[in-house]
């Protein structure tokens, strides 16, 4: 918990646009906050992903909605977009699924669904050197850097890049984030991240 309190304060620090209402722990170990736009949902994610992995695995839900009451409290404002996401996360739980879109696009919800799906299972499976090397990958840092980094040849660092499918998680995060920004201007966003114990 402590781990999750200081990544959640970094990235409501960071986070641009900035959320309505911050990123904060709501009930027990979920997670929830208020955001305008879906735009820095993926983010969001990747970086608990980040901070969470391997000790702890999480699930959330994205919902698109109607708030009832405008406070700063979190657990103040209900309405249908927090029954909906809530409704949501059981069935993920019931399901031991990765995520849920509800963002209002009948073709997009399902494909950002898979891409951030697929993008998990994989990162999952990953060991944890080839973990340490998608991170730095993901921080765009070439191969020669990262095995310089590392102290490792290469060879070995583009063995792992490849037997993770990096360039393949690293392309569907490319891609959840351009779908992301094509919903941008749609409306709010309830971001509803639950951790779960492994």
């Amino acid at each position: 918990m402590t781990r999750l309190k200081e990544e959640l304060l970094a990235i409501n620090r960071s986070l641009h646009p900035k959320p309505v209402i911050p990123l904060t722990i709501s009930y027990g170990d979920e997670v929830a906050g208020l955001f305008a736009s879906p735009m820095p949902l993926h983010d969001v994610v990747w970086r608990l992903r980040g901070a969470l992995l391997p000790d702890l695995r999480f699930r959330f839900v994205a919902c698109r909605g109607r708030i009832a009451v405008a406070s700063k409290d979190i657990r103040e404002v209900g309405g249908e977009v927090f029954k909906r996401a809530s409704q949501a996360m059981r069935s993920l739980k019931a399901q031991d699924r990765f995520c849920r879109f509800l963002l209002g696009n009948a073709l997009v919800d399902p494909v950002l669904d898979s891409l951030a799906r697929m993008s998990n299972a994989l990162i999952e499976e990953m060991t944890p050197y080839q973990r340490t090397v998608f991170g730095l990958l993901e921080q765009g840092k070439p191969h020669k850097d990262i095995a310089r980094e590392l102290g490792k040849y290469p060879q070995s660092v583009s063995q792992a890049a490849k037997a993770g499918k990096a360039d393949l998680i690293l392309a569907a995060q490319q891609a959840i984030n351009v779908l992301l920004a094509s919903e941008g201007q749609r409306g709010s966003v309830d971001s509803r991240p639950s951790i779960a114990h492994d």
